[in-house]
């Protein structure tokens, strides 16, 4: 079978881990830690902000709900929109979703907060949608978070990272007019066994249009700080251009947390600290 476990865990290159809350940071807070663990804000902070959560493949934004109130009682505000024909939003899925889609969920979300000091993170696939949608809204977005993240360039789809699958997915789409792209079990996101039946339940098959229209960007992309968020216990093999283009691009601040490719999930104190730093 095409989409069998052990093919699903090369596809996306990622393997479950243990549970660890110890931290691993390549690069320091800038704010100040209290006793408790919890990231306050100190002098080297940029103040309160709004954070916009977007998902990555096959989730929702529910996979958030563990990171947002941590991020609401350090006094920001926090947002997890669900991007069109994906969770409870799959009523719409179909062939016309593209990633331009969701690039319009994402830039129509912002806008419609009014908010200064946003803060757009972007999950996994959701780096290709975030990374668009942040190069569009200019200074609507002060800083830009990529947690284990695909980082695209201009003219590259999300499957150039992943070129052994163009063929199998393309030739699935043509032979089934309903097909999308089926979700993977959360094991292979490094979800606990406590938590995989929830996890499981809630994913809903990605739209395969997401992952063959390329990205437009305008080259300008004058986000004030970028940030890239490696999780360490995935593995990540079809990560390592976008990792390259964060640890060696210009205005990049890149760290490392001791969790898996879902850390919202596994990690959700571990991860709203690295958010706020």
């Amino acid at each position: 079978m095409l989409f069998s476990v052990d093919f699903c865990a090369y596809h996306l290159a990622l393997q479950p881990g243990c549970q660890s809350q110890q931290t691993e940071i390549t690069q320091p807070f800038s704010g100040q830690v209290s006793r408790t663990g919890h990231l306050r804000q100190g002098k080297g902070a940029f103040g309160m902000t709004t954070f916009v959560l977007v998902h990555g493949a096959w989730h929702g934004g529910w996979c958030w709900q563990r990171v947002v109130p941590l991020l609401e009682s350090a006094g920001h505000a926090a947002t997890s929109p669900t991007l069109t024909g994906l969770a409870e939003r799959v009523p719409q899925l179909s062939r016309d979703i593209t990633l331009e889609t969701h690039v319009a969920d994402i830039v129509n979300h912002v806008r419609g907060l009014a908010r200064p000091n946003v803060t757009l993170v972007g999950h996994s696939y959701g780096g290709f949608p975030a990374t668009v949608a942040a190069d569009r809204l200019g200074d609507l977005v002060s800083h830009l978070v990529l947690l284990d993240a695909f980082l695209p360039e201009d003219g590259e789809m999300l499957l150039d990272h992943a070129s052994h699958l163009i063929e199998p997915y393309r030739a699935s789409a043509v032979t089934d007019p309903d097909w999308h792209i089926p979700p993977l079990p959360s094991v292979v996101f490094g979800v606990g066994k406590e938590d995989q039946p929830w996890v499981d339940s809630l994913l809903t098959p990605q739209p395969v249009g997401s992952y063959f229209q390329p990205a437009t960007l305008r080259g300008t992309f004058a986000v004030a700080r970028k940030t890239y968020i490696r999780c360490s216990q995935a593995n990540g093999e079809l990560l390592g251009k976008s990792v390259a283009r964060a640890r060696e691009g210009q205005g990049w601040r890149y760290i490392e947390i001791d969790a898996g490719h879902d850390a919202m999930i596994t990690h959700a104190r571990l991860l709203a600290d690295a958010l706020m730093s």
